[in-house]
């Protein structure tokens, strides 16, 4: 059957959501089971993990890819276009260089100018290999599977009359997301010191936004940044300020503008990129269908 969206065509029913969720609780509990046995060979510079372990990591990827070609669906119908590269790039350093004005404005009166610097509790080089390995290993691969196949299969299954299908995509997405992460929890704990419901809360809102991002942009590049950048070792982000230090109205003020600088990156971007750049847009309005490569 077909199933036709404001944006993307597949040309499978909704039983390939359950197959592509079955194949990959198939990989979380194996790569579980098997751990030992794929924890061998030198472990990857700025990461955890080794070569064999990051090899396997990218089952999830080719799974989604598989899925998204048996159906009919190009690296381009889900955003993944070269044209939309350097708008993403644009965009998420542009909100960075932002984020880190209002960060290091909010903290400077109250913490001092040593809260303001850098922040990562690696090297230079060793944070830069940790972006590497978290764009490549953790935001690629989920960002694919989860947003670029599921979110986008879910919407595509819906029937039409549903007004908010692009949420109910993202929620859904967003939910698995933070179960696929069970798996890892219950064999090697929770990263750091934060207690499972916090850990849980971040992953589900992480999901959200990430799904978001990707509905309004249409650019599956920018929460493939955004998630790999919020992978790096000390901070949540590529900041130059201490955020702990952020207390009371300090800490809710700079809450409000992160989530304003948000909503006006996807302003400017579907007003630049989508308008005055004629990108490819899901809604039709100011190109051509996004199947093309």
């Amino acid at each position: 059957m077909s199933n036709q969206t404001n944006h993307i065509t597949f040309n499978r029913g909704s039983g390939w959501i359950g197959l592509f969720v079955v194949a990959l609780v198939l990989y979380l509990v194996g790569t579980r089971l098997l751990g030992d046995v794929l924890r061998v060979g030198p472990v990857l510079p700025g990461s955890e993990i080794t070569v064999v372990e990051g090899a396997v990591q990218f089952v999830p990827l080719v799974l989604a890819l598989w899925f998204l070609r048996a159906e009919g669906v190009s690296l381009a119908g889900i955003g993944l276009s070269r044209d939309r590269i350097v708008p993403a790039l644009v965009a998420v350093t542009g909100f960075y260089v932002l984020l880190n004005a209002v960060g290091i404005g909010l903290v400077l009166p109250t913490a001092g100018a040593s809260a303001i610097g850098y922040q990562w509790t690696v090297s230079p080089v060793m944070a830069l290999a940790a972006f590497v390995n978290g764009l490549i290993f953790a935001a690629l691969i989920e960002e694919v599977a989860f947003r670029g196949y599921l979110q986008s299969k879910v919407i595509a299954v819906l029937p039409s009359t549903i007004r908010f299908r692009g949420a109910i995509g993202a929620i859904t997405a967003s939910v698995l997301f933070t179960l696929a992460h069970v798996p890892r929890i219950l064999t090697s704990g929770i990263p750091g010191s934060q207690a499972l419901a916090t850990y849980g809360a971040l992953l589900l809102f992480s999901g959200l936004a990430f799904g978001l991002l990707y509905e309004y942009t249409q650019n599956l590049y920018v929460p493939i940044l955004i998630h790999a950048a919020g992978n790096m070792p000390g901070t949540i982000g590529i900041v130059f300020f201490d955020s702990s230090t952020l207390q009371g109205g300090t800490l809710a003020a700079y809450t409000l503008l992160y989530l304003a600088l948000v909503a006006s990156l996807v302003v400017v971007y579907r007003r630049v990129a989508i308008g005055s750049l004629k990108l490819q847009s899901w809604s039709g309005g100011s190109g051509e269908s996004p199947e093309g490569v």
